[in-house]
């Protein structure tokens, strides 16, 4: 009688994520191997390796690895099976794969059956979640959030990008092309802001012209006043109208009189 495990497979980082797969207990560590990455749709040509783990998922010790190394004693994956490493109904091992990239992933025995004859082990029994992108940049897991100090730096290279589109001349952005078998020397952020500070404020900040009113244009106040002096013309000006007219009345008369005394005489 065939004896089947079934595991559960769980990625460190995405714990929800899981696969289960059964396999046959006489597998070995490289057909483990080879179905878990069929199941989430790795590349499965890098470097993995096998741990037993402990109740709360540390590595106690090591398995297996495909990396043969000379001064190891522990053996390659396809010389190690799984049912000599079964010591507990729910056995847990840690699995270690792309040193490079540092995927890790938590297994856990969760039953031991027996095989059923129209299937064919090993096979992935049931899919929980959608697996990450494989690969990422170095030092951050896929899907992982960036936090706030690594924002901060994308924005800083962001704006220098920015301003050097500015502040460079049609020469220099000549001169900083990509030419083949040429290297590029790309200026840091701190270069940036003290090439900033040292640039006129006249040269980065358009000011708006400002509305002048025409030279000597000016009123003085004091000949703008009316003194007594203007207004004490004014009335003599006046009387001497009046006086001016009293004598013409007066001369009038007079003639008059003249007039009449001629008459008389």
């Amino acid at each position: 009688m065939q004896i089947i495990y079934k595991f559960r497979v769980a990625f460190e980082d995405h714990d929800d994520v899981v696969r289960f797969i059964d396999i046959e207990s006489t597998s070995n560590f490289a057909d483990f191997h080879k179905i878990i990455q069929e199941s989430i749709g790795f590349d499965a040509t890098k470097e993995y390796a096998f741990y037993i783990s402990n109740d709360s998922w540390n590595v106690e010790t090591p398995i297996c690895d495909s990396y043969p190394r000379e001064e190891s004693t522990v053996k390659l994956p396809k010389q190690t099976n799984l049912n000599k490493y079964i010591n507990d109904p729910h056995q847990r091992f840690i699995y270690s794969f792309d040193p490079e990239l540092d995927w890790t992933f938590t297994i856990e025995l969760v039953k031991i059956q027996k095989a059923e004859s129209h299937k064919k082990y090993p096979l992935l029994a049931r899919k929980e979640g959608e697996a990450p992108k494989q690969y990422k940049l170095k030092g951050k897991l896929p899907g992982a959030v960036a936090n706030q100090n690594e924002y901060d730096k994308m924005a800083e290279m962001l704006i220098a990008s920015r301003l050097m589109d500015d502040m460079l001349t049609d020469e220099e952005i000549e001169d900083a092309t990509v030419h083949t078998d040429e290297e590029i020397t790309v200026p840091n952020f701190e270069d940036i802001q003290a090439k900033l500070k040292e640039t006129p404020e006249a040269d980065t900040v358009k000011k708006t012209p400002k509305l002048r009113l025409p030279l000597d244009l000016k009123f003085d106040e004091e000949e703008m006043k009316i003194d007594a002096e203007d207004l004490n013309f004014m009335d003599e000006d006046e009387e001497h109208d009046d006086s001016k007219e009293d004598d013409d009345d007066q001369d009038f008369d007079n003639h008059d009189d003249d007039d009449h005394n001629s008459d008389d005489y």
